[in-house]
């Protein structure tokens, strides 16, 4: 219902600002960047003139009208990277929608069924690029840019001109746990056009939804993010036919009544559940603005433009050359044993396929997903090209299989601390170099604050997203296998709600095949006395806790690698330190108490001071040992119950410059800390 015209149409602009818990974020980006860009609303005002004036003089019927249309698919080759079926599939039914052509307009309300809207828009994948070359309107990037997308990503992955094409890009997941977003007309050309999550292109009418955005339409209620508010009586979309309502909120209500009218439940704008009309008052609005020239939506689907596309009606498509890809990933695999590659390039069918595999066996394959076995530890190339009759594609990934040197890596018993100079990747020695797994704005990183370890910053990443490290292979030939590796953590929530979960998982096959042996998550996870840090949080030194995997079933390999994967939800920093293979564990047994015992100065030249703390007088064995096991000193004290204070002298000792592993053995446990000696 027209009311409230300038106020409805500024409201486009300011409203809505918590649209990232909603599966729509067009206000909240649009938002964004009219306060960064006040000429954005003098375009819209424009546009609000010439859409009075259009609809005034309005023809009664619309002609049909082609849109060009690219997808810029942004991925790491998950699932995430559509497939071309998948995007026509979706195209398909945008192209129902905007021609009132789906089925569920049998079921339209009665009050509706009169002023269902045909826009008579047929959207069409572009088969000309930009450069007048071939194409299959489909563009695949990898890129992090996939995860917690926001408009930063259309300054890296930039439009194809938004005057020539509509630009839609799929995305893994949106700042704020949105589904997808659009801008109304008139904002910075970088930033026109669709951004969907990839789960949305071919499922429901989320981008019916959105290119009804980029048309200048507003869901029913106005340009906010909170259906549902009675206060949304009070704010409009600026179409005649459209009853003013608080919105629907994800529900199917038909008899639904607010602000004193029925509600249109079933319009492609609104949060519905049941979705299946556009009104002939918003097919005005649309039609409005592609004759408009604000963002030059009027140039869209002119014959020049449809041409220079290849969209025309009697456009010949020759056929374009394929575009080789495959995945970026490093493939780990044992000595030995065989990898099947597969294919991930696009742009045309393929008609042959010659793939090259250094070091593999055999060596070179014509099909198009052939099996591969690498005998002899290494990191190797592989290359492939495609072709067809209307060309040829190459590409070559130089690091992409790894096999590991069993008998090297990390040799146990061994204290994996994070200190030792080149950690985590070793540039002299591919062996010994730790991978990481990398996704959204924060991953897994050395961290030195007086202490070395890993580190993610959670809050940084959206819900969801996941960063592994994988250290390198540990050879256990040297030593009989441990039950355990232990490990330290320390980890803070930022609220009660904060559910970031840690997985350890083991590799007995180099990699391929991954056992998940330890879960902890949100409140399970804290190490900090359960006190919520909303900064970035850094531990004590009393803030640690160790835990450990149980290995025992292993005991007949040479060889294993673990992965440390962190899943974030709302948290904060997460710590991994002191990964101990082979050898006692550094914060103890008794991991109730982690903070009952400590030593200081340290580092230290000449003494050491023990405080610890006992429920009850027993006696107390101090020992040294090396990080590899060996024990250098033991002596008993007697104990006493609470607060006990031991001091040693190294005069005698002659302690060599170094780490060691200095521990309290008592009735109730063992505790053990790093001590660092220096001359």
């Amino acid at each position: 219902m027209k009311q409230k015209l300038l106020l409805g149409l500024l409201c486009l602009a300011f409203l809505g600002a918590s649209a990232q818990t909603k599966r729509c974020a067009t206000p909240y980006f649009d938002s964004i960047e009219v306060a960064r860009n006040p000429e954005i609303l003098k375009n819209r005002l424009l546009l609000e003139e010439f859409t009075q004036q259009f609809i005034q003089n309005k023809d009664n019927a619309y002609d049909t009208i082609i849109i060009p249309v690219v997808f810029h698919v942004l991925h790491k080759y998950g699932n995430e990277r559509i497939s071309m079926e998948e995007i026509e599939r979706g195209l398909e039914q945008i192209n129902i929608d905007f021609r009132a052509d789906n089925v569920e307009l049998n079921n339209i309300v009665n009050d509706f069924k009169e002023i269902i809207g045909n826009a008579s828009i047929v959207f069409k994948l572009a088969k000309l690029a930009p450069d007048g070359n071939c194409t299959s309107g489909v563009m695949y990037y990898e890129t992090d840019l996939t995860y917690q997308a926001s408009n930063t990503l259309k300054y890296t992955i930039t439009n194809w001109d938004p005057q020539s094409y509509l630009n839609i890009w799929t995305v893994s997941s949106i700042e704020g746990s949105a589904a997808a977003w659009s801008h109304y007309p008139g904002v910075d050309p970088a930033l026109d056009g669709v951004v969907s999550i990839y789960t949305y292109v071919d499922n429901g009418h989320t981008l019916s939804h959105e290119i009804g955005h980029y048309l200048n339409l507003a869901h029913p209620w106005g340009s906010t993010n909170e259906p549902g508010l009675q206060s949304n009586c009070d704010i409009d979309d600026n179409v005649e036919d459209t009853p003013n309502t608080i919105g629907v909120d994800q529900h199917c209500n038909l008899g639904m009544v607010s602000c004193g009218f029925l509600t249109n439940v079933q319009n492609f704008m609104d949060y519905s559940t049941c979705e299946s009309m556009f009104t002939e008052g918003q097919v005005d609005r649309m039609r409005a603005a592609l004759n408009s020239l604000v963002s030059g939506r009027k140039y869209l689907w002119s014959d020049e433009n449809l041409v220079q596309t290849g969209t025309n009606e009697g456009y010949v498509d020759p056929g374009c050359a394929p575009i080789a890809d495959i995945e970026s990933d490093i493939y780990d695999i044992c000595p030995g044993t065989s990898y099947q590659f597969t294919d991930f390039s696009y742009g045309s069918e393929i008609t042959n396929w010659d793939w090259a595999f250094e070091g593999g066996e055999p060596s070179s394959s014509i099909i198009s997903a052939p099996e591969i076995t690498y005998h002899q530890p290494g990191l190797y190339p592989v290359s492939l090209t495609v072709s067809n009759e209307n060309g040829t594609s190459s590409i070559t990934r130089e690091k992409l299989v790894f096999v590991p040197d069993t008998l090297a890596g990390i040799v146990a018993p061994k204290l994996c601390d994070m200190e030792e100079a080149g950690f985590p990747e070793y540039v002299d020695d591919i062996f010994k170099s730790w991978s990481f797994i990398e996704n959204g704005n924060a991953h897994w990183a050395k961290y030195t604050n007086g202490n070395t370890s890993l580190r993610i910053k959670n809050q940084s990443n959206g819900a969801g997203t996941v960063n592994s490290f994988i250290t390198s292979n540990i050879n256990f030939n040297e030593v009989t296998n441990p039950d355990y590796i232990y490990f330290d953590i320390a980890y803070a929530q930022r609220n009660s709600s904060s559910a970031d979960e840690l997985k350890v998982f083991v590799s007995p096959d180099c990699g391929k095949k991954w056992i998940v042996k330890y879960i902890k998550g949100g409140k399970s996870l804290v190490t900090n006395g359960d006190v919520y840090v909303t900064s970035t949080y850094e531990p004590t030194a009393t803030e640690w806790r160790t835990e450990k995997i149980d290995i025992k079933n292993y005991k007949e390999k040479n060889h294993l690698r673990l992965k440390f994967q962190v899943e974030s939800n709302g948290g904060n920093c997460l710590y991994v330190d002191n990964i101990n293979i082979g050898g006692i564990p550094l914060i103890g047994i008794k991991e109730t108490q982690p903070d009952m015992f400590h030593v200081f100065p340290n580092p230290t030249h000449e003494k050491i001071t023990l405080n610890f703390s006992l429920s009850a007088k027993q006696p107390v064995t101090i020992k040294i040992h090396t990080l590899y096991g060996g024990e250098i000193y033991s002596q008993m004290v007697e104990g006493t119950n609470g607060s006990n204070i031991k001091e040693l002298l190294f005069d005698n000792r002659e302690l060599a410059a170094g780490i060691y592993l200095i521990s309290i053995i008592t009735q109730e446990g063992q505790m053990t800390r790093r001590m660092i000696v220096t001359h």
